[in-house]
């Protein structure tokens, strides 16, 4: 297991050890990780408190929500091959589907404007409905906004997107996630029911410390939505695909799709927003992607800073007390902090590329071309620390914006008679060595 700096672990330690005992959670576990290796693992209570069983990040928690993110995997897995569309109606994948306008895009991203639980008092009878049951209650179910206006979060939602997955896959959601995602991931102890062993789910008393166990709640058809039980070695398994990737789970162009903002869930602090099938958390100026998840009993949270592949995943046994995003993006945030990478050395670039390094001018503005990682790079040499536009080549003399305003944007080289590169056209803009006026030479 690689190592976090003594001073920053027992940092960590102490904050995680002190959540701990100030929310009164019978037990956190927290693991982080760096490009998938384990940087440090922190836990502290009882994970069952009649067994006497210690928490440890080999303890099964349930994991709510963060289902939801695996079955968005899953959807995006079948839009790889061509058998869902995100702008495809649901009842294009799905005859007679209720609310078959829906777009697959609008259910991943809470913009459907489906209401949030399916009908009924599903959280006093603790009665959710059937796979067979679906259909008819998600008809009667509400559109509490208009489709696509703001974000409203929806387990309904995915419940549709778990029939979506069945039905474009020819499996059933179970098995499709566990061939298809669990098992390439190495995540053996996350499953649809719990596997010893396993934490009691509780919620403590606001006025002694007594907790009192909570039901287990059968999500049945919103197995999809909220099912699922892992422990955090697992979670943190799940955590770093999504700051990494994976080829044989899904792709970092899909995943990255995965992560550009949908829509704002929070219109006043613009801290927090959607993209498809994952929430992206604003703290200072690093966004995190993942997701919370809490059931009767449990909360938990994986997260991922994608630009240091550094990942954390937290569970505990509490049905409040806490939040999980707010700790994760802390942790994330002060690992990032304490431990930069460090620089290493790299190959040259290759000739024709080393060739238009350097400075250069647009619009009387200086810029700056660089090669880092394997990458063309492209910032304003006034904001060097600002981040760069990354460039991927597409011909001998073009290359295609993958970041940045200018996304999507081409820019092309323009060589002299004896081959010198003397300008370059970045979305139709000049760029030549020396400043100079708009218009021709």
């Amino acid at each position: 297991m690689d190592e976090l700096s003594a001073d920053l672990h027992q940092r960590l330690r102490r904050r995680v050890l002190g959540i701990q005992r100030s929310c009164r959670l019978p037990s956190l576990v927290v693991v982080v990780a760096r490009k998938g290796r384990t940087l440090t693992e922190i836990y502290s209570g009882v994970a069952d408190v009649a067994a006497e069983l210690p928490a440890g990040p080999g303890v099964q928690y349930r994991l709510g929500s963060i289902t939801k993110t695996i079955t968005a995997v899953g959807i995006m897995q079948q839009v790889t091959v061509g058998k869902v569309g995100l702008e495809q109606r649901l009842d294009a994948l799905w005859p007679q589907a209720p609310h078959g306008e829906l777009r697959i895009a609008d259910l991943l991203s809470h913009t459907s404007g489906l209401q949030r639980e399916p009908v009924g008092e599903v959280w006093e009878t603790l009665l959710l409905p059937s796979r067979e049951e679906l259909p008819a209650n998600a008809a009667a179910a509400r559109r509490v906004l208009p489709v696509g206006g703001f974000w409203h979060y929806s387990n309904l939602a995915y419940a549709l997107l778990g029939e979506v997955l069945a039905r474009a896959s020819g499996q059933e959601w179970e098995r499709y996630v566990r061939e298809r995602i669990l098992e390439p991931l190495g995540m053996t102890r996350t499953t649809w029911v719990p596997a010893a062993p396993h934490a009691a789910g509780y919620s403590v008393s606001p006025y002694q410390d007594a907790p009192f166990v909570e039901p287990l709640l059968d999500s049945r058809s919103l197995g999809p939505a909220a099912q699922l039980w892992s422990t955090a070695t697992d979670l943190s398994r799940w955590a770093s695909f999504l700051a990494n990737g994976s080829p044989e789970v899904l792709g970092s162009e899909a995943l990255g799709a995965m992560r550009v903002p949908r829509v704002l869930a929070d219109l006043d602090g613009w801290s927090r927003a959607w993209g498809l099938g994952l929430m992206l958390v604003r703290r200072g100026e690093s966004v995190y992607s993942g997701h919370t998840g809490s059931m009767p009993g449990f909360q938990a949270a994986a997260f991922a800073a994608p630009t240091s592949a550094t990942s954390v995943a937290v569970v505990c046994n509490s049905t409040s007390g806490f939040n999980s995003a707010d700790l994760a993006s802390e942790i994330l945030e002060t690992v990032g902090a304490g431990e930069p990478e460090p620089w290493r050395p790299q190959e040259s670039a290759p000739p024709d590329i080393a060739s238009i390094l350097g400075r250069w001018w647009s619009e009387w503005t200086e810029w700056a071309l660089s090669w880092v990682d394997g990458q063309l790079l492209l910032r304003q040499a006034s904001t060097p620390a600002a981040p760069a536009e990354r460039y991927r080549r597409t011909g001998a003399d073009q290359f295609v914006a993958e970041s940045g305003g200018e996304r999507g944007e081409e820019l092309r080289l323009v060589r002299d008679e004896s081959g010198q590169v003397v300008k370059f056209y970045r979305a139709t803009y000049p760029f030549t060595r020396e400043p100079k006026s708009f218009g021709p030479d």
